[in-house]
């Protein structure tokens, strides 16, 4: 191949990628006049709608009112949950929510039952082991991450996974 033949591939190659450049553009617009962008004050309870809707997510709160807010949900959580009807038994409550890493180790946590948890009940002591569990402790957050049980669970399920 000469000199020739490669400039004419490239004109005919840019040619092709600006024809494909000038359809995206027509087909945008051809899309865009189909249909036009919905008028906003044609339902004014849209607004509130999608408000509502992103409040979740939208609604960011840090430092100190963070950390008030956070208190205010867990207190919620915690008197919304029936306190009749406590189960404690240590192993619903480590099938339902500790088995999930402490079976397989994960991000260090002790297996159940192992002579890692042994070693841990020697070192801390099982108030400590209680503590923590209740307090969380590393990537563990506290109560396992269930606001909802109470200590007596807690201590219930760290019982059961001692060997």
């Amino acid at each position: 191949m000469d000199h020739q033949d490669d400039r004419a591939f490239l004109r005919q190659f840019s040619a092709v990628i600006v024809g494909f450049m000038l359809l995206t553009v027509a087909l945008i617009f051809l899309a865009r006049y189909m249909q036009p962008d919905p008028d906003a004050n044609a339902n004014p309870s849209q607004a509130i709608l999608t408000e509502q809707r992103i409040l979740p997510v939208g609604d960011v709160l840090s430092g100190e009112e963070g950390a008030a807010a956070l208190a205010e949900a867990q207190a919620a959580a915690v008197a919304a949950a029936p306190a009749a009807d406590v189960v404690v038994n240590g192993e619903e409550v480590y099938n339902g929510l500790c088995k999930t890493c402490h079976e397989a180790g994960v991000a260090g946590a002790p297996i159940a039952g192992s002579d890692q948890m042994a070693a841990r009940l020697g070192e801390k002591g099982l108030e400590t082991l209680v503590l923590n569990a209740i307090n969380g402790l590393n990537a563990m957050p506290p109560r396992g991450g269930n606001p909802t049980l109470t200590d007596e669970q807690i201590q219930a399920s760290v019982e059961f996974m001692l060997p």
